[in-house]
């Protein structure tokens, strides 16, 4: 059995041990144990998943609004490789697949808006400018949003708990950067982010919906 397989199992382990029957409950534990004994594991790398998405190898203030909220939403912890050029989002399974998802679908609908109303030879300053418009409207809007989500009384205690253990086994490094932004592009962004729909599932492989 490969490690990826023994966590899985470790993990259907895990969720049986809180079995109401007593006598099931304590033998998966135990059985879990053994495994994660003999893999060298712990109740965190088999409960935890990281899943990467597309980010740019050069910093984009925009992208970077949109990954922190959808991390935020469906409760996980994310962190950039600007070398490799992209974001990771680390959750449970579920919801590190969904905030992949839905961080896709956002840059998409953003960069189509762009597209559409900005005209082709508009500066990059301006284009730029537009789409952190934009991507600051969306976080607006998916804050509201996410406040009454199902699954949000367990978003700070989740979040916590994942930020401590990616912060346990990935050095991460900060920086401050400064942007300049061209505030009329900023402020038409902002104004036609209403545009992008948020009330449809991330995905067809039965997400969860954000509204609606």
């Amino acid at each position: 059995m490969d490690i990826e397989t023994a966590k899985q199992k470790i993990k259907k382990l895990l969720a049986l041990s809180k079995s109401p029957n007593e006598n099931e409950a304590i033998a998966a534990l135990e059985k879990a144990k053994q495994l994660m004994e003999e893999y060298g594991l712990n109740e965190q790398n088999c409960i935890y998943n990281a899943k990467k998405a597309k980010a740019t190898k050069r910093y984009c203030p925009w992208r970077t609004v949109v990954s922190n909220t959808v991390a935020w939403l469906y409760n996980c912890y994310k962190y950039g490789d600007q070398r490799a050029g992209y974001f990771v989002f680390v959750g449970d399974d579920f919801e590190a697949f969904m905030a992949v998802e839905m961080y896709a679908y956002l840059i998409k609908a953003i960069e189509r808006m762009a597209k559409r109303n900005i005209r082709k030879n508009a500066k990059y300053k301006f284009r730029k400018s537009y789409k952190q418009g934009v991507a600051v409207k969306l976080h607006d809007r998916i804050m509201t949003l996410g406040k009454s989500c199902s699954w949000a009384p367990q978003r700070e205690s989740k979040i916590k708990a994942v930020s401590e253990y990616v912060k346990s086994q990935v050095n991460l490094e900060t920086f401050n950067k400064k942007i300049k932004i061209n505030s009329i592009a900023l402020n038409r962004g902002f104004r036609e982010a209403e545009g992008i729909s948020l009330n449809r599932q991330a995905t067809g492989h039965g997400g969860r919906y954000i509204s609606g």
